[in-house]
């Protein structure tokens, strides 16, 4: 890392751009980020690519930019190793713009968590704890889609790349040195399936607050209006929730009204709503009624009943005795929905069965056997 942060190219053209990736397709590192805007919209919109290769920082602006496509070979050469920090959001509005998924990966911010520095450590934190460095958060709430950018904000963009390859390397060093480079390949191998994976809203129901109290053909209704919904926030390019919010299609789900004037009595639809929206609901409405009654929802899972409540608390121990011993932290080994899963084995048929996140990977032999030893040892 140079002793002075270098100055930022600001990459505002496609002869530009060219220049600028023929000298990023002969790097093996590069430090990502993205700037973009979400307040109104269902997409992300891009307002700024940061790039650092270890000597230069490219600012690629691409509402100046006729084509990014150019940029693909870089972020999809396997030579590369594309580094982020808490990329999920990153990896989507990439996607989104120019139609790929960078590869190889590395997340600053999971390799922080393996190697003993927290979990969800932000960059700032992470680059005063490692490097001992202060990084400006002054324009964390710019608007990146205004023309000029200033030059606080092409400062702040840079700094933001500028001190990730110097953390990605000790962090590697560190991996590598835990035994836990392998675990960090796992962890990556994950990601990128979940951001490749393809949602079309099919099953938003279930991440619908209280939707595990509906009955199973008011669940097929809320499967309908989510996925409805999901189509209309796409086409309409506005968030889910400003088309209707969750709590709207939990209560038509759970009253199923029959006209508009029942549709009145709806939680959050107001007339204008109504008129905009209120045929659409009640023909979908319609459709589930005259449904196929032998479709079937797998049900959802409902809160842990008393009597499981000693077993929770009894594996959450387990998990943390083993984040101690580790020096990890407690969220990346297991999460609260895998202990209740493997809970809920245990009520339901009395064998315990491991979730898929703790019965491979790393995990197992970590965490997923310590659990099932517990289990099947009450005196545990």
């Amino acid at each position: 890392m140079p002793d002075q942060m270098p100055h930022p190219t600001l990459v505002a053209d496609d002869g530009a751009l060219h220049t600028c990736v023929a000298a990023l397709q002969h790097c093996t590192a590069l430090a990502v980020d993205t700037e973009f805007m979400r307040t109104d919209t269902f997409f992300p919109i891009l307002g700024l690519i940061q790039i650092y290769d270890g000597q230069h920082c490219w600012l690629i602006d691409p509402l100046a930019i006729d084509d990014l496509q150019p940029l693909v070979a870089v972020f999809t050469d396997p030579a590369i190793s594309k580094v982020f920090h808490s990329c999920s959001e990153d990896l989507e509005v990439l996607q989104h713009t120019l139609g790929c998924l960078p590869a190889p990966l590395f997340d600053s911010q999971i390799a922080a968590a393996l190697a003993g520095y927290g979990f969800s450590k932000g960059y700032a934190a992470l680059v005063s704890d490692m490097l001992g460095v202060h990084v400006p958060k002054g324009e964390t709430r710019s608007d990146w889609l205004q023309r000029p950018l200033s030059e606080a904000q092409l400062g702040y963009a840079a700094s933001d790349v500028y001190y990730l390859l110097p953390v990605y390397q000790q962090l590697l060093a560190d991996l590598a040195a835990l035994g836990r480079t392998d675990w960090m390949g796992e962890e990556m191998s994950a990601l990128a399936e979940r951001a490749n994976r393809r949602d079309d809203g099919g099953d938003y129901y279930r991440k619908v607050k209280g939707a595990w109290r509906l009955s199973p053909d008011e669940l097929l209704v809320l499967q309908s209006l989510c996925q409805w919904r999901e189509g209309e926030a796409r086409h309409r390019n506005r968030p889910r929730n400003r088309i209707l919010p969750d709590a709207t299609l939990l209560d038509i789900a759970a009253k199923r009204p029959q006209g508009k004037a029942e549709l009145s009595h709806v939680e959050g639809l107001h007339p204008g709503l109504i008129r905009r929206y209120g045929d659409t609901l009640l023909e979908l409405l319609q459709t589930a009624r005259q449904g196929q009654p032998s479709v079937q929802l797998e049900p959802l899972d409902t809160p842990l009943p008393k009597a499981s409540r000693d077993l929770a608390k009894q594996l959450k121990t387990v998990v943390a005795e083993r984040a101690e011993v580790l020096q990890l932290p407690v969220e990346i080994l297991a999460r609260k929905r895998d202990l209740e899963e493997l809970v809920r084995s245990v009520c339901d048929g009395g064998v315990p069965v491991l979730p898929a996140a703790l019965a491979q990977g790393w995990r197992h032999g970590v965490v997923g056997i310590p659990l099932l030893e517990a289990v099947s040892d009450p005196q545990h």
